[in-house]
């Protein structure tokens, strides 16, 4: 049995009933808070998170004593986790730029200002310096998180067609398909970087620059590749059907790579490849170029992705649900606009 299956069985035996009314301070971390986060994992989804740390409470204190998840609870106080935020590296290659996630709060307390307050403990940190940038994916089935976007100065992004499985939200019946998350970043602190804008993309990278508070040079595209190799950093996530590849420096065999790639994913069965292009150099065009000629799509940009900005590109491997995404801006639904219109290009090669 793995660590993942001793712990969750450990969940699904554990009989104590879940606290309600109990009054809770918010905090920092502390490691015997990690079954109680657990438990609230294993509350809201169920064996179905694909991440093994939240589960695991050893892991996810080793994870925050080293700096890599940066977690805040709100506690009873019996002890009790009855709300959960974070920020973690995750994707990105950018040490100084955090997710944050895992926002779970317990049935009985989401009337009360558990969430929030947790929020704002979080967001203390890029306030006075301790991170210097973040960035969120909301889930597109519901507005809830979406809403608490602008009061922490988040701004919209990017959207991530199909990015979680229904299976991730059966714990709460939550979603009927594949859930569409939005890409939020906030920069604490910035610094001028070139930054090469593809023709093909220049209006809607424009667009979703607006209002995040960041200084570009821009540089001329150049039409070729500049390597002769690609030097890719790939995630595989079997549960969601996930892949994702940095391409950290694309090289003129990057079609044939990915062509590699995508057929090792495809046996799998996987529903989605994302690949994260770095926009500051002037082979970016020639990148994009060889993404779209084989059925990628815009995704977003991402300030700050490699320490140097980021294109976000995805191709999908099954029917996208767009018709059931839920937006709470007119910021959000535009660029839903635009990535849906360029995945119709893609599907006219």
């Amino acid at each position: 049995m793995t660590p993942r299956e001793e712990a969750i069985k450990r969940l699904r035996e554990d009989s104590c009933p879940l606290p309600e009314g109990e009054s809770f301070t918010v905090d920092f971390y502390r490691p015997e808070d990690g079954y109680g986060v657990a438990r609230l994992m294993y509350s809201v989804y169920g064996d179905g998170y694909p991440i093994d740390t939240y589960y695991i409470p050893e892991k996810l204190t080793e994870e925050n004593q080293a700096g890599r998840i940066r977690s805040v609870v709100a506690r009873t106080d019996t002890g009790q986790v009855v709300c959960h935020e974070a920020f973690y590296r995750s994707s990105s290659p950018n040490p100084d730029l955090y997710e944050m996630g895992l926002g779970l709060t317990l049935p009985a307390y989401r009337g009360s200002l558990a969430f929030a307050r947790c929020t704002n403990l979080l967001i203390s940190l890029i306030e006075n310096g301790t991170i210097k940038a973040i960035y969120g994916e909301a889930v597109c089935n519901h507005t809830i998180t979406q809403k608490v976007a602008g009061p922490v100065k988040f701004v919209e992004t990017g959207l991530e067609v199909d990015l979680m499985p229904a299976t991730a939200y059966a714990k709460e019946q939550a979603s009927d398909g594949r859930v569409t998350c939005l890409l939020y970043f906030r920069i604490g602190q910035d610094q001028r970087r070139p930054l090469c804008l593809p023709d093909c993309y220049a209006d809607q990278l424009r667009f979703m620059m607006e209002g995040v508070g960041i200084d570009r040079e821009l540089i001329q595209p150049a039409s070729e590749l500049l390597s002769d190799v690609s030097e890719l950093e790939m995630e595989q996530f079997d549960g969601p059907g996930v892949c994702r590849c940095n391409i950290t420096k694309p090289g003129k065999d990057l079609a044939q790579r990915l062509a590699a790639l995508e057929q090792d994913i495809c046996s799998k069965n996987y529903a989605l490849l994302q690949c994260f292009v770095p926009l500051g150099a002037a082979d970016a065009a020639a990148s994009v170029a060889v993404l779209r000629s084989v059925g990628f799509f815009l995704g977003g940009f991402l300030p700050a992705w490699f320490g140097e900005d980021g294109l976000l590109m995805q191709k999908l491997y099954v029917e996208p649900g767009f018709d059931s995404i839920k937006l709470h801006s007119e910021r959000a639904k535009t660029i839903m606009e635009m990535v849906r219109t360029d995945w119709k290009r893609s599907k006219e090669r």
